[in-house]
């Protein structure tokens, strides 16, 4: 058999190498889109719904309530119903530090530095349209499809338990449909709009 000249076999050497290379990337670019690379699911909020109907049956209805605001309110469920699961009241991007130093030690959790948004002072019998709790700014393709190149969205729970995504450029009329509906439960507008307000810059 003849031989392959030398110039020939540098080809299908480059030629190879290559073709391992583009393998390697297609393969690379598939894990990170849908093997969760990007720690996709950390902050599942259809787990956060699951614990707050746990909740709401083992207390009569009541969800979680605290009157040094919502932040230690979410210190409450955590604690009672996932206690190794932080991600149930943390919006992506948030490890979840300062919470679970609070639920560990019982210290004030202050709303304004919780990255999740929950609406106290409703209960399981009212209206299960109204978003109980919400990623308070936006992430690349949400925590369930999280990608540097994806869709700004957020991740809604609703009173019902179910989960809802919102592109950010649809967030605005949500918003306005959920104030109004939180104002025909009986917030005042004050309340209501304050829910909504733009999260501060985190200290």
């Amino acid at each position: 058999m003849k031989k392959w000249s030398k110039r020939k076999r540098w080809l299908v050497s480059i030629a190879t190498s290559v073709a391992i290379v583009l393998l390697l990337s297609l393969g690379g670019f598939f894990a990170i889109a849908y093997f969760n690379l990007f720690h996709a699911h950390e902050h599942c909020i259809k787990n956060t719904g699951l614990s707050l109907r746990i909740y709401a049956g083992d207390h009569e209805g009541n969800f979680p309530f605290h009157t040094n605001g919502f932040g230690d309110a979410l210190a409450v469920l955590v604690k009672e119903c996932s206690p190794d699961f932080i991600g149930i009241a943390t919006a992506p991007g948030d490890n979840g530090e300062l919470l679970k130093e609070c639920v560990r030690t019982g210290s004030h959790m202050p709303d304004d530095r919780c990255t999740r948004m929950y609406v106290q002072g409703l209960r399981e019998a009212g209206n299960r349209e109204i978003a109980m709790v919400f990623d308070r700014y936006p992430t690349r393709g949400g925590d369930h499809f999280r990608k540097p190149w994806g869709e700004w969205l957020r991740e809604v729970c609703l009173a019902d338990g179910s989960m809802q995504v919102i592109k950010e450029e649809d967030w605005p009329a949500f918003q306005t449909k959920q104030i109004g509906l939180l104002l025909a439960e009986g917030f005042t507008r004050a309340d209501a709009e304050k829910i909504y307000m733009p999260m501060p810059k985190l200290k």
